[in-house]
């Protein structure tokens, strides 16, 4: 299927995102890119106020920029919040992904006592199990497994080879990334008899409304209860979260983080990639951790932590400075240590 030339002027762009525009309204823009290579008949963007210099060096038809806007020489859209307004025209030119329409596609396999709404769109070779609930306008797509009692919310959208298992509830315009598997058994086992036994878990996951999860990502279903993630918080790709975690509303977590079992993440938590975070703890509201941090222990409200163990950002950066300078140091300290033996040594003689 060829796909839809898409194209608009700039002051077309400038209507939908309440910019004002500085220059030839007129020039039609075709794509969108960045400043160093951008062509004539694309547009750009500046986020980065250190970058203001190639305002006066690039090539693109226009670029978005905040109001207060260094010098430029080429049409410009000014606008309140650049990041914004570049969102909305990426929406413009990215091309639709490839969804299910309206309906259930003859090849998928569901239980008679399935309860879906005749907005929803069913994939092909999805398989949707007893007794589960799918609302209005939500998404389905190919090759999705949806076990007992799965509750899906309205406009929620569930990406292809995703896997649902049984009793977990899913709010409403949701995005779950391919691949991710939700609801599947903690990693939990005691070691007796000289093995490690496998515990049952008999809970659920509970995930809020206008939450994303990325491809390949897995959130565990408790041993009891739920494991819970709040509203609007934004989970990247290849991320563990285990048995029994709860996460607020409007966290970020990054790729490859992973949260242990029983670990609480208040609400606006932003944890960047790799942070390891151990079972039983309890990170506060607003907490961020650097990308690879550890952490082993409670973290209070408002925390900016690093490192490994994570301790306050700002003096484990500190310390880190130090580290390349240390063999030197221990040269000197045993220098140091050398002289001060010498004149020990002289004045007990």
């Amino acid at each position: 299927m060829t796909e839809k030339k898409v194209q608009f002027t700039v002051q077309e762009l400038a209507q939908h995102i309440g910019g004002a525009v500085e220059g030839n309204g007129d020039l039609v823009i075709k794509a969108v890119a960045s400043l160093e290579s951008a062509g004539k008949d694309e547009l750009s963007f500046l986020l980065d106020p250190r970058r203001c210099n190639e305002l006066k060096t690039t090539q693109a038809g226009a670029v978005i920029v905040p109001k207060d806007h260094p010098p430029a020489q080429t049409t410009l859209i000014c606008v309140d919040d650049v990041q914004a307004a570049l969102s909305k025209v990426l929406e413009l030119y990215s091309p639709a992904d490839d969804l299910p329409a309206v309906g259930i596609h003859p090849s998928a396999v569901i239980s008679d006592d399935a309860d879906i709404a005749p907005t929803a769109a069913i994939g092909a070779n999805v398989v949707i199990h007893n007794r589960v609930k799918i609302e209005s306008s939500a998404i389905i797509c190919d090759n999705v497994t949806i076990g007992s009692d799965v509750i899906i919310g309205a406009e929620t959208i569930i990406y292809p080879g995703t896997v649902i298992f049984r009793r977990c509830k899913i709010g409403r315009d949701c995005r779950i990334g391919p691949n991710a598997v939700i609801g599947s058994v903690g990693f939990g086992y005691y070691f007796s008899d000289g093995k490690h036994n496998r515990i049952p878990h008999a809970g659920w996951v509970e995930i809020g409304d206008e939450v994303d999860i990325g491809a390949n990502s897995c959130v565990d279903r408790a041993k009891f209860g739920p494991t819970r993630i709040g509203d609007g918080t934004k989970i990247d790709n290849l991320v563990q979260i285990a048995h029994n975690v709860q996460i607020g509303k409007g966290c970020i977590i990054v790729a490859q983080t992973g949260i242990a079992g029983s670990a609480k993440l208040k609400d606006g938590v932003m944890l960047g990639g790799q942070v390891g975070i151990r079972d039983n703890i309890v990170i506060g509201s607003a907490v961020q951790a650097a990308a690879c941090s550890c952490i082993a222990q409670d973290v209070p409200d408002g925390a900016i932590v690093a490192g490994i163990p994570a301790t306050d950002a700002v003096k484990w950066i500190r310390g880190a400075k130090i580290i390349p300078e240390l063999d030197k140091l221990r040269t000197k300290v045993r220098q140091l240590e050398k002289r001060l033996g010498e004149i020990e040594s002289s004045t007990n003689h």
